[in-house]
């Protein structure tokens, strides 16, 4: 059963949007997310990663901003290393939003509700057809940058429409901020199209160097 709410601590990230069902390893050495990781291992092992909003830098040791929906984990691998730090691995479970963030030290927490994708099932024919566009836009993609065949095979295999696109999301949407926006909408179908406009951007670009180059190798 999927909870409504989460009490959880909050580890804040730039560049970091995190997608249920993907694996996201981080390496743990700040005193404070130390004890954060202890605190969780020692717990439920749950772990929310939340994207540090634009001027972060100004207030980093502090509490600065973040968006208000994330991805909450669980901690499945950790490796507690010699000097003390951590590696671990966390697997997606949930996307969320944050409810209230708690006063407390000296990491943050806050709690969470749990946001749950909306019925796609009578959206079958429209589900199709994007999938179709979108497998096409991904082999495309898998033309002109071949290392990124074994994410897009990993995401299709998957047979829920709603997990291969977040999965296409994590992997292959390049900025964090485009990424965001993804995990922040509640519709399945509109983040398939979102992702759609992403992946045909990145194919756009990568055509457009590749006829640049040709041009060079002409000249």
């Amino acid at each position: 059963m999927v909870p409504e709410y989460l009490d959880i601590p909050i580890f804040p990230l730039p560049n970091v949007t995190f997608f249920p069902r993907t694996l996201l390893p981080l390496h743990i050495f700040e005193p404070r997310y130390l004890k954060m990781i202890e605190s969780a291992l020692n717990g439920d092992r749950l772990l929310g990663v939340g994207l540090l909003r634009d001027g972060w830098e100004v207030d980093y040791f502090g509490n600065p901003p973040i968006f208000k929906a994330f991805g909450v984990g669980k901690i499945i691998e950790y490796d507690r290393l010699e000097n003390g730090r951590y590696n671990i691995v966390v697997e997606g479970l949930y996307r969320v939003r944050l409810v209230t963030e708690h006063a407390s030290s000296p990491f943050r927490t806050g709690r969470v509700s749990v946001m749950q994708d909306g019925p796609i099932d009578h959206l079958r024919q429209d589900v199709a057809a994007i999938q179709k566009e979108l497998l096409a836009s991904c082999r495309q993609l898998g033309d002109l940058l071949p290392e990124s065949s074994e994410s897009v095979q990993h995401a299709w295999a998957h047979p829920h429409p709603a997990v291969t696109v977040d999965l296409l999301a994590s992997s292959l949407v390049v900025d964090a901020y485009d990424r965001q926006c993804i995990l922040e909408e509640p519709d399945p179908l509109r983040r398939m199209k979102l992702v759609l406009v992403q992946i045909r951007r990145v194919v756009y670009q990568l055509s457009q160097e590749k006829i640049e180059e040709e041009v060079r190798e002409e000249d």
